[in-house]
């Protein structure tokens, strides 16, 4: 099989300014080379991209395959449908993220171990979709923020969410959720993001570390759904992975997410769309609208300093509720160019390097250099400038995972 050789592309890595004029080689599922001067061989496909902007795939780095239309009534989250139905609509979404240019998932928490199943299907090839690290159910404690039933129900299927209580019982549990296919264990460390401030720790110390410990030894990480300040230091204390929201994120808690090498998924689009959602207008929600007004307003301002002081940030929202529907992913990245100021080839880092760095994969994706697996995107017009181009179906002109095509050039 021959060779494709991508000539005249203004390279983009997601790290450094673009570079004009370049040439990659694609040989089976890894890049081959990067340079100016390429001689084609018999066989290859030769594609002149005349100036287009040739990237790595992209990641989106919190990721709710199964949910679509949540409201704010959070109960029942994964029961909406059978779960054979959930797996369908995984499929469609995940799908949805391939053909937008994203090549690479990471789950944020789901019910019936569709991401574990899901990820397999996907790599054994039975259906089409982006690499996808597999999240765990969302896991709290008894009485906590995703114990949602009312306990007089005696429900035996409790949806996405899965509960344990103690440093024995959270080892077990952390065990059967790898078992099952997790990589990512998804925690509910505190309330928050979008609600009113209760500011209990869900967790004790004790039960954090045990989570980490029995994460880590089988080789998986952990997230933690944690938004109030104790709690964001105490996940960073025990060490868990990755901060889902963090919202009142501070400068001491920068220092020691940059000390714990801690990876910050902001998710503020979320609170964006929430405060323009019409049933959010109603009286009743007065409270929540200055909760989330407040915690929006200290992340765009916190983004930019975390991002000078070198903390991992990676994109990734909660794509499937009611006000945040899932489909054009990119619009996460324009935003936090608009409303935050961060520069577009910062976000773009966060969307290729540091994605990958989050799950560990850093030598394999998130570059275009000689051995990395050829995980790339073609876009018409250059993102580094104009991020806006990513969330343009028109601009999008292919999509390569591990050499393969998802979605070819036009044949003009």
């Amino acid at each position: 099989m021959g060779r494709t050789v991508f000539r005249n592309a203004n390279l983009l890595n997601g790290r450094n300014p673009s570079r004009p004029n370049t040439n990659l080689v694609v040989e089976g599922e890894r890049i081959e080379s990067v340079g100016k001067d390429v001689k084609p061989r018999a066989g290859d496909r030769v594609l002149d991209l005349a100036g287009r902007s040739l990237l790595p795939g992209l990641f989106s780095c919190h990721f709710h395959a199964s949910f679509d239309g949540a409201q704010l009534a959070a109960f029942p989250l994964g029961m909406d449908q059978p779960p054979g139905y959930l797996m369908l609509r995984a499929a469609k979404n995940v799908r949805g993220a391939l053909e937008g240019g994203f090549t690479s998932l990471v789950g944020a928490g789901g019910g019936d171990d569709i991401d574990a199943q899901l990820a397999q299907a996907i790599e054994d090839d039975l259906v089409r979709g982006p690499r996808l690290t597999p999240g765990s159910h969302d896991l709290g404690t008894t009485g906590g923020y995703v114990d949602l039933a009312g306990w007089w129900w005696r429900m035996g299927n409790t949806g996405t969410c899965r509960l344990a209580d103690g440093v024995d019982e959270w080892r077990k549990t952390v065990r059967e959720e790898i078992h099952r296919g997790a990589r990512m264990i998804k925690i509910y460390a505190s309330g928050g993001h979008g609600s009113e401030h209760t500011g209990r720790s869900q967790f004790s110390p004790e039960e954090l570390c045990a989570v980490v410990e029995t994460a880590h030894q089988r080789g998986a990480r952990v997230r933690a759904h944690v938004c109030w300040k104790p709690q964001i230091l105490e996940c960073i204390a025990a060490g868990v992975d990755v901060i889902d929201h963090g919202d009142e994120i501070d400068a001491e808690i920068i220092d020691a997410m940059l000390e714990k090498r801690t990876v910050w998924v902001p998710s503020a689009l979320y609170l964006e769309k929430l405060l323009n959602f019409p049933e959010l207008q109603n009286p009743e929600f007065a409270e929540l609208r200055t909760a989330a007004q407040r915690e929006l307003d200290n992340i765009l301002r916190r983004v930019v300093e975390a991002q000078a002081a070198g903390v991992c940030i990676v994109p990734g929202d909660d794509y499937g509720v009611a006000f945040l529907p899932h489909g054009n992913y990119a619009e996460e990245l324009e935003f936090y160019v608009k409303r935050a100021g961060v520069s577009p080839l910062e976000v773009l880092g966060w969307a290729t390097a540091n994605g990958a760095a989050m799950v560990g994969v850093e030598d394999e994706l998130g570059d275009l250099a000689p051995g990395k697996l050829a995980d790339l995107i073609v876009v018409d017009g250059d993102p580094s400038a104009d991020i806006s181009i990513l969330s343009d179906p028109k601009r999008l002109l292919a999509v390569v995972k591990g050499g393969r095509f998802e979605r070819d050039l036009p044949a003009n």
